[in-house]
């Protein structure tokens, strides 16, 4: 069975083939620009170093901003798939001189939105977590991760307009490891429970859809309520 991965080490496709050079007639005849619905930020939350007490906050690093497909893809090309992230490997940052800072937590948000709870829009909303165990496998894995990604920022996961961002979060080693990779769906609004009902069920059939156009595995979605919680 092929699952949308993009890490050939698994059975996936690897990375988007590069877009044409500038100069050729391919470009010429393709290439302009295909905006999204919004500016979306890629954002980094580093492990906290042993021994500091760094805040949810200070973790938080804004790493690029993009606004057209053509964007996205350059970016995603660079981001780890989380099949990568089984085995016990983390995301790493290379500060340069030696030194490297593993990462907790990939995130896309819209531009103006923090991924914390603490963000006014965040603050009134809440999120869809789904938990996923390596047992699975790397491939399937891979596959709800892109589907929620790629539903999120082409602007087909409805409504739309409540959707803040979207994380993945890495449990599987570390001080508090729970085995376990999490994806989270954000969004504002909690309390407009038309529309939370809505993006569940939308995001319920995005995250399981083949390659093919059929419904695959289902998972197990949970709602979290940011307001009712005292801490991430």
């Amino acid at each position: 069975m092929q699952y949308l991965s993009f890490n050939e080490a698994v059975g996936g496709k690897g990375k988007i083939n590069n877009l044409p050079e500038e100069d050729s007639d391919t470009q010429k005849a393709l290439l302009d620009p295909m905006p999204l619905k919004d500016t979306w930020v890629l954002w980094e939350q580093a492990v906290a170093a042993e021994g500091r007490g760094n805040s949810y906050h200070e973790s938080m690093k804004e790493i690029v901003a993009f606004k057209t497909a053509q964007d996205f893809w350059s970016i995603w090309n660079g981001v780890p798939q989380p099949s990568e992230l089984l085995d016990n490997k983390r995301i790493t940052r290379d500060n340069g001189g030696g030194s490297q800072t593993a990462i907790d937590a990939i995130m896309l948000f819209k531009q103006g939105v923090r991924p914390e709870w603490e963000d006014p829009l965040n603050a009134s909303g809440g999120h869809f977590q789904v938990q996923l165990k390596p047992g699975i496998g790397g491939a399937q894995i891979d596959e709800y991760w892109n589907n929620i990604v790629l539903g999120m920022v082409g602007g087909t996961i409805e409504p739309y307009d409540v959707i803040t961002g979207v994380r993945l979060v890495d449990k599987l080693s570390g001080a508090k490891a729970a085995g376990i990779l999490r994806i989270e769906l954000w969004f504002a609004r909690y309390d407009d429970q038309t529309s939370v009902t809505a993006l569940k069920k939308n995001m319920e059939k995005c995250i399981c859809q083949k390659l093919d156009g059929t419904a695959g595995t289902g998972v197990k979605i949970e709602l979290k309520a940011h307001a009712s919680a005292g801490k991430h």
